[in-house]
């Protein structure tokens, strides 16, 4: 095959397959940045349109566009298309009306999420958004799921940004396509047959690894069985566990990294394991506020990489697995509830551990995208997701980011929060990205299932002060303000949980936390 040309594995192809257009399936990130004193916004706007431009040639999935195998036989093709990109229109500018306020920007990331890519381009757009208070600005960095996961997300902020106020020089890779044709349709429908052809013997290569895998996994469950425990959970239903629409709302929310280190410190668990305890406290605190019940555990899907550090860092598509792990949202004391999801994540990780040698990433199967747009059809539109129980409430993922301040044509990037999708059945989406001294939330979820999703950000942060003052007290004290680095509507300490304001503000205090080098 045509060497600018590159199959779509069955995992990539799969989140082009199950997406409509009530459920479109890209991510996004939504950092904010502080313009240097006295930047016009408009000429900001040209600058990084200019940089983009320049830099793109050097991400591959910025070049790549889809191609259907006729007659849907095979998965579809990227096609490095790079001198056909109109970034006028990848690359476009929101102004907000005064005042500027977080509400403001949250309203305009959720308008954005809820818009589907065109799928005849490069599945990806930037989204200036100008206006915010204090001479910020947010760039939504959208990109669909089937080129990129959370880790290469973050890989590839690295070379969109510096890690200085003065721009690096970019050099393109060389041996880049100009202008290339697109396959021609009996290229892609003898590629599709020789991969067909080849997939018994695929199968027959992944026996061994499965066979180990089997092993493995029946050795854990049969410990599970020793022990009384539970083989397999049961997802309660919930009012967000059920048929979306294509309205989205989408909050932020920031704590301070340090405190929450001393969080895992003091009691021995991981930072992931805080992250979880905290929205797990923030949905029982939901739940409690709209009379859900609160005697069935809820269950949290939490998304495990399978990159393998530089050895896959130039792979595009999706490199993850997931794990099950139960919130113990039915326990009330915020530290007891913590060792619980700690013991819950490790026998869950136990389990991934057991069987991802055994996940196949690729996989042919004649007809394979016509079945799977034809089931993903019926199961939305047969609103099968309100029939059924949920095998999980709620995804959570915690993505490790940039350790030092990063700036985008001179402007220092504040803020780094994630932006994540929300699918039939799994109406909530909470995903925190780590950057320099903060944990940066970003809540999404159907604007039908969950609309008041701000009262949710909420209990979050008072989730994270309660169990705060519970672990650590005030054995780390805020540090002094500064003016360049927002606070985004932390608690403060002894409050429960942040007052609901009409109109929140973009504060300027930052995060009480440094983040070790």
């Amino acid at each position: 095959m045509n060497t600018h040309i590159q199959k779509l594995s069955g995992m990539d192809a799969s989140w082009l397959h199950f997406e409509n257009e009530d459920v479109p399936l890209h991510v996004a990130s939504c950092p904010i940045f502080q313009l240097p004193k006295g930047t016009d916004p408009g000429t900001f706007f040209t600058q990084v349109k200019a940089l983009v431009k320049q830099r793109a040639p050097a991400l591959k999935n910025y070049r790549i566009r889809r191609v259907d195998t006729p007659f849907g036989l095979d998965h579809p093709v990227w096609h490095d298309d790079l001198a056909n990109i109109d970034f006028d229109y990848h690359i476009r500018r929101v102004r907000l009306p005064r005042p500027g306020s977080l509400e403001q920007l949250e309203a305009a990331c959720s308008r954005i999420a809820a818009a589907p890519m065109d799928m005849d381009r490069p599945l990806w757009e930037y989204h200036l958004i100008e206006g915010l208070q204090g001479n910020r600005v947010c760039l939504v960095i959208k990109i669909h799921h089937a080129v990129i996961d959370g880790e290469s997300g973050v890989m590839q902020l690295d070379m969109m940004m510096d890690p200085t106020p003065e721009p690096r020089q970019v050099l393109p890779p060389s041996g880049l396509p100009n202008g290339t044709d697109a396959p021609h349709m009996w290229e892609l429908l003898s590629d599709a047959f020789l991969r067909f052809m080849q997939q018994p013997l695929t199968m027959l290569e992944s026996l061994p690894r499965m066979a180990e895998a089997a092993n493995n996994y029946s050795t854990v469950m049969m410990d599970k069985l020793s022990h009384g425990e539970a083989l397999n959970q049961v997802a309660p239903p919930t009012s967000f566990n059920r048929s979306v629409s294509r309205s989205r709302r989408y909050v932020m929310a920031s704590v301070g990294l340090e405190e929450a280190k001393a969080i895992k410190n003091a009691l021995k668990v991981t930072l992931n394991d805080v992250v979880m305890s905290v929205c797990a406290g923030a949905l029982r605190r939901y739940l409690q506020r709209t009379g859900g019940e609160l005697g069935d555990e809820l269950l949290a899907m939490v998304p495990v990489s399978l990159r393998r550090g530089d050895a896959d860092t130039d792979k595009m598509g999706t490199l993850v697995t997931g794990m099950v792990c139960g919130l113990a949202t039915h326990v009330e004391d915020p530290v007891d509830r913590l060792r619980a999801i700690n013991k819950r994540s490790r026998a869950a990780k136990t389990e991934v551990e057991a069987t991802k040698g055994a996940m196949i990433q690729n996989y042919n199967i004649a007809g394979a995208p016509l079945a799977l747009r034809l089931a993903s059809q019926l199961y939305g539109g047969l609103r099968l997701a309100d029939l059924v129980r949920p095998m999980f409430n709620v995804t959570i993922s915690n993505v490790a980011g940039p350790r030092v301040p990063l700036y985008l044509n001179g402007a220092r990037m504040l803020h780094y929060h994630p932006l994540s999708l929300v699918t039939h059945g799994l109406g909530l989406n909470i995903t925190v990205q780590s950057y320099c001294d903060t944990l940066d939330f970003g809540l999404i979820s159907c604007a039908k299932l969950l609309p008041d999703l701000a009262e949710l950000r909420d209990d979050l942060l008072g989730s994270f002060e309660e169990l705060r003052q519970a672990v650590i007290g005030d054995a780390i004290k805020p540090a002094a303000p500064k003016e360049t680095v927002p606070d985004l509507s932390r608690p403060r300490a002894g409050n429960s949980a942040p007052a609901q304001s009409k109109s929140r503000r973009l504060p300027n205090r930052r995060p009480s936390s440094q983040h070790p080098r």
